[in-house]
């Protein structure tokens, strides 16, 4: 199969938020403030509990189930009530319980979590950590001068550069603004390396020094510093030239102001973006660390969950950190708890209510979903109305609701102005008549999207539309010209073989392009699901069977319609007819296209009609066919 990122790549809907009536319990006015038995929560922790029907707090077995159902107020209140010894097995525990003692200003007790008594040989003694959180809670006590040099005094053994973008922070806030660029110019490389996809591990390097140039442009943009702000994030386009259309859109704001947030640090926003920022560099050591072990990283990644819901009592407004939380209990399939995040945000706005849509829609409550899109699109304004379309847009399209999604097209258009968000609307459009099972009009849209923006992903969503709509060799033109511009790009090479297996009869060549996607990202489970069917199609059932339960399983907790409807069809050649029966069900309630629905829904009814692949050798792949370099893996 080929993996789409959602109906449209120009906006993220994936994150959910939660609204009354979903399972699991309400918040409490963000205003009181919860105390348990020896247990005094924060009002911004208190924001976050779960209550049940009784109007109690939620009670938990373990601080992980806690984190599950997004309860911060849970997870503390089961950290606090740790003994002691147990508690400080981990430093971030203690860490987690001053923040929301940070939270509610009680700095006393703050430091007393962390240890620190003011005997300065004392608190040497403790993690280096605990020490820079102390030079910020000197910050929010309104020392900052103090706290610029304790923060260079203790804050060398921070991981990566997170140090520096904490001191640079720190100074922003201090309104110490040359030194904090001074910090940002230091940081940034002479050379700046884009990835050539999404595999490369260049990749993490690069959203480093993105995070360097893009606040050291935004910082520059408030000072009034416009044309210096300009150049500053030109690096950034001149790395990723494909991209021109879309960075112009961005260094255009940087003087108008369109769609640009650039409010100025205050030590409260930067004590949270610096502690996000610490949260997401240990996140990449573990997973660094994880493969260079041989292994490989599932589930929820209760470390990062856990410091990320911390840091939100510092700065609950941050939507983005929300975002970020949100996303990741809904990849595992944690909808309640994703839904509880977002409903204990302190501002309702348009974007969490496409989130609390999408939770209800994942939950089966399409009723309520289409409620929240509707007070989405009515507290909408001039700032959010363009975001706010493209997300009602993709969930009308998922709800079936064909007319009311057609509806929004034309005011999408309409509020388009520069070349990317044209090209993005384009897109967006295209995607909705592919959707309902129009692919000549999507592939129109989709021409003019990339007329506008010749990037990589608008090439292969056109390939895509022109391939639905029978227009094979225009489609392979440009899928096989993708290949030789990037031929160690697994998802290029697996859209291409894929392409190659389900609309032309060059099994033997798609089968050997797989093979090469495959053996470069092995894990995927897009890929393993795509060279699973090319083994379906020359008659291999049974290693098609287990490539593509790797690819469920792998995919788990969340599924996908298309890996469940090629289980469907080989379950059903394999005689195993009630478990085809439950995975083409599966696949119709994960919300295929149009045209795909009502195919399963056939075989729902009266199962397969077409006859077993017949068995076939399959090609012999020689080592050039394979040959990948060890760094391109």
């Amino acid at each position: 199969m080929t993996p789409k990122p959602l109906l449209f790549a120009s906006v993220l809907v994936l994150t959910l938020a939660g609204c009354t009536g979903l399972p699991g319990g309400s918040a409490p006015p963000a205003s009181t403030e919860i105390v348990l038995p020896a247990v005094t929560l924060s009002p911004a922790a208190a924001a976050t509990a779960v209550i049940t029907e009784d109007g109690k707090p939620a009670d938990y077995a373990t601080p992980l189930d806690a984190l599950k159902a997004g309860d911060t107020a849970g997870y503390l209140t089961l950290l606090a009530r740790m003994p002691e010894r147990e508690r400080a097995e981990d430093k971030f525990n203690n860490a987690y319980l001053a923040l929301d003692r940070a939270s509610a200003g009680d700095m006393p007790g703050a430091r007393g979590y962390l240890g620190l008594t003011g005997d300065e040989a004392a608190d040497q003694e403790q993690p280096g950590f605990y020490l820079w959180i102390d030079a910020w809670l000197m910050a929010l006590e309104g020392d900052l001068g103090g706290a610029i040099n304790r923060h260079r005094e203790v804050a060398g053994g921070m991981p990566g550069i997170t140090a520096d973008l904490s001191l640079a922070a720190m100074l922003e806030a201090a309104g110490r603004n040359d030194e904090a660029l001074s910090v940002y110019e230091a940081l940034t490389p002479t050379q700046i390396e884009a990835p050539e996809h999404e595999f490369d591990p260049q990749g993490i390097v690069f959203a480093h020094v993105s995070t360097v140039i893009v606040r050291h442009s935004l910082l520059l943009q408030r000072m009034g510093r416009i044309e210096e702000s300009q150049l500053v994030y030109q690096q950034l386009a001149d790395a990723e030239p494909e991209q021109a259309t879309s960075y112009t859109a961005a260094i255009d704001s940087l003087e108008t102001g369109k769609n640009l947030d650039n409010e100025p640090l205050t030590v409260k926003t930067g004590f949270a973006m610096a502690l996000s920022d610490v949260s997401y560099a240990m996140q990449q050591q573990r997973y660094i660390q994880t493969v260079m072990m041989g292994g490989t990283i599932t589930g929820l990644d209760d470390k990062r969950e856990a410091f990320d819901l911390a840091i939100l009592l510092i700065d609950p407004e941050n939507e983005n950190l929300r975002g970020a939380v949100i996303a990741a209990l809904y990849s595992e399939a944690l909808y309640a708890g994703a839904a509880h995040v977002a409903l204990t945000a302190p501002e309702e706005t348009p974007s969490l209510q496409i989130s609390a849509a999408q939770a209800l829609l994942m939950s089966g409550n399409e009723a309520a979903a289409r409620g929240a899109i509707e007070k989405a699109l009515s507290i909408s304004d001039d700032k959010d109305r363009l975001s706010t379309l493209y997300g009602a847009l993709q969930l009308r399209a998922l709800l079936d609701d064909r007319d009311a999604a057609f509806d929004l097209v034309p005011e999408l258009l309409g509020l388009a102005e520069n070349p990317a968000e044209k090209a993005a609307a384009l897109g967006a459009s295209s995607s909705i008549y592919l959707h309902f099972g129009e692919p000549a009009k999507a592939a129109e849209y989709a021409k003019d999207a990339r007329t506008l923006d010749d990037t990589h992903e608008r090439r292969m969503v056109l390939a895509d539309a022109l391939g639905q709509a029978g227009h094979i060799n225009e489609a392979l033109v440009i899928l096989r010209s993708e290949r030789l511009a990037r031929p160690n790009d697994p998802y290029t090479l697996n859209s291409l073989g894929y392409f190659l297996i389900t609309r032309t009869d060059k099994y033997e060549e798609g089968y050997k392009v797989l093979a090469r996607a495959l053996l470069l990202a092995e894990s995927d489970p897009y890929i393993a699901d795509s060279f699973g069917w090319a083994l379906f199609q020359l008659g291999d059932l049974d290693r098609a069977k287990g490539l593509i339960e790797s690819a469920r399983e792998e995919l788990s907790p969340q599924s996908h319609w298309e890996i469940e409807d090629h289980l469907g069809d080989i379950y059903w050649h394999l005689d195993r007819k009630d478990e085809a029966y439950a995975a083409w069900k599966l696949a119709l309630e994960n919300y295929p296209p149009k045209a795909d629905s009502a195919r399963i829904a056939a075989k729902l009814a009266d199962g397969l009609t077409t006859p077993r692949p017949e068995k076939r050798p399959l090609p012999e792949i020689s080592l050039e066919d394979l040959e990948v370099e060890r760094q391109d893996i």
